[in-house]
């Protein structure tokens, strides 16, 4: 897997490569080599790593590397733990256009695009160069720029479009483009991306996108969009194709060793030890296991699983008591920890089991926690970041068909998922056990609170429902079902989008306007 090898940073215009050598005074000496994007793309390895460098965008802990899991966090799945304080005011619907992650999640994302559209313009160029690579790399390079527009359309609504033209032209401080606009240019770059990209890759390009990617993404755009035959359309070619059949377990999504060979794993941020270390590895696991414990599922989450779901569960959720392959730390049991299975063994060590004072909730998430094997108690660094999964796919399906067609018309999309969780076949099921089965299948992967805004859009639910409750702990001591987050209020059309960053607005010169209400 080459893909994470190279850093190239194509932030507009200008990349300079200055190499000193064994010059003594190298600040008196010419540069030996300045490269600007229109004279970078000389040959196969500078488009090998130019993709390669759209790629390294997503590893960014302020942007899909980890933070932008905050906006999931303003579901009712997780609370916000830890010190950042612009998280708590994503989760509470209080953000403002000065709230600080709003900026690098705009920023990130542009990035992304920049680098996608310099290899865009310039790998129809390279003169010397393998067809096939060409081709599929300008599959990447469009695949990488439409998923910078969908992640921007999603949270902040209406954004500027940045394409080939402004590019040649210099032309940048544009106004906003509509929904319909910035949702129409997604869906060209992601249709263009499944003709150009394969189906496969042998093991040296693993982690790179292919047509399954390209296909699933545009069955999510299209749910956004509320085109249920076109949802079924592309769906339906992902999951009918052999190549990006579900996991034979559920766990292998989200365990090391499993996840490089794993069908099922569309689309990944595939991080590697000591290069591209996981930031989300750092944030999710709890801080007694030295990670930083930024998020914790409800109680309410935990009570969606069915009696029977454990398969999902424990690969979803870790608890008080919980052990992990490969983790070492010994934690001093105090008066904090002195409940459930620590009674009475105060000043005694947890062992490799999970203590409680460093869990808000009474729980973390198990998807995201990996330890090396090599005895050092460390954070792994390999773990992958799933960003898309055929279950995801199979259980869109199942919802177009069931708004399209009613109850029982997804049955056996639903059916699939719950059989490889070890579950009992259902029928006739409608919206209610469809939400029922994205929220346990899909918890923590940063989808459940768009699903939620979909479905009020579309009045499948009315989320005051949900958001007038609070966020509540587990009903065990330390817990006692504490109030983590109380009701909140939700506001409509405006807290369907968070604000755009003012300080992108002030560099615009006005240009970019606010979004409404803020």
């Amino acid at each position: 897997m080459k893909l994470n090898l190279v850093y190239i940073f194509f932030t507009g215009c200008l990349v300079f490569i200055l190499v000193a050598g064994c010059i003594k005074k190298p600040l008196d000496s010419d540069p030996t080599g300045s490269y600007t994007t229109a004279n970078y793309w000389r040959n196969q390895n500078d488009v090998i790593a130019g993709v390669n460098g759209i790629y390294n965008v997503l590893t960014q802990e302020e942007g899909v590397g980890h933070n932008n899991y905050a906006f999931d966090d303003a579901g009712d799945d997780i609370s916000v733990d830890g010190d950042h304080a612009d998280f708590w005011e994503i989760e509470r619907f209080t953000a403002t256009p000065s709230t600080y992650q709003l900026r690098p999640t705009w920023s990130w994302s542009y990035e992304q695009i920049a680098r996608a559209n310099n290899a865009i313009m310039y790998i129809p160029k390279v003169p010397t160069i393998d067809e096939a690579i060409r081709k599929r790399s300008l599959g990447e390079a469009y695949f990488l720029r439409a998923y910078g527009y969908y992640i921007l359309n999603q949270l902040f609504g209406s954004v500027p479009l940045i394409l080939e033209d402004n590019v040649a032209t210099g032309n940048y401080n544009v106004p906003k483009d509509d929904i319909t606009k910035v949702r129409a240019q997604i869906e060209s770059d992601l249709i263009k991306a499944a003709d150009l990209l394969p189906e496969t890759y042998g093991d040296q390009d693993k982690g790179r996108v292919h047509k399954g990617a390209a296909w699933g993404m545009l069955c999510k755009l299209y749910m956004m969009q509320d085109n249920m035959d076109k949802a079924i359309e592309y769906g339906s070619k992902v999951i009918t194709n052999s190549n990006y059949a579900l996991a034979a377990s559920y766990r292998d999504n989200f365990t090391l060793g499993s996840q490089e060979s794993n069908s099922e794993i569309l689309f990944a941020v595939w991080n590697k030890n000591n290069f591209n270390n996981a930031p989300i590895n750092i944030y999710f696991t709890p801080r007694a296991w030295n990670g930083w414990g930024f998020h914790h599922p409800t109680q309410n989450f935990a009570d969606e699983f069915e009696t029977a779901d454990s398969i999902r569960k424990k690969a979803t959720l870790l608890e008080v008591g919980d052990s992990i392959p490969h983790q070492t730390t010994l934690i001093e049991i105090t008066d904090k920890d002195a409940y459930q299975m620590f009674a009475g063994k105060k000043g005694q060590l947890t062992g490799r089991m999970l203590p409680s004072n460093s869990l808000e909730t009474g729980y973390c998430l198990r998807k995201y926690t990996a330890y090396n094997p090599d005895g050092s108690g460390s954070l792994d660094g390999d773990l992958k970041q799933p960003l898309l999964r055929t279950a995801d796919i199979y259980l869109l399906v199942a919802e177009a068909k069931i708004r399209k067609n009613g109850a029982g018309a997804g049955d056996a999309e639903i059916n699939t998922v719950r059989k490889r969780a070890g579950l009992a076949t259902i029928s006739g099921a409608g919206i209610k056990q469809l939400i029922h089965e994205r929220r346990v299948e899909l918890g923590g992967e940063n989808v459940r609170f768009q699903d939620l805004l979909r479905w009020d859009k579309a009045k499948l639910i009315n989320l005051d429902t949900i958001f007038n409750k609070p966020k509540k702990a587990s009903p065990l001591q330390p817990y006692n079902g504490a109030v983590v987050v109380p009701a909140r209020v939700f506001n409509r059309p405006k807290n369907y989008y968070v604000p755009i960053p003012q300080v992108v607005i002030d560099e615009s010169k006005g240009v970019i306007t606010q979004n409404p209400n803020y």
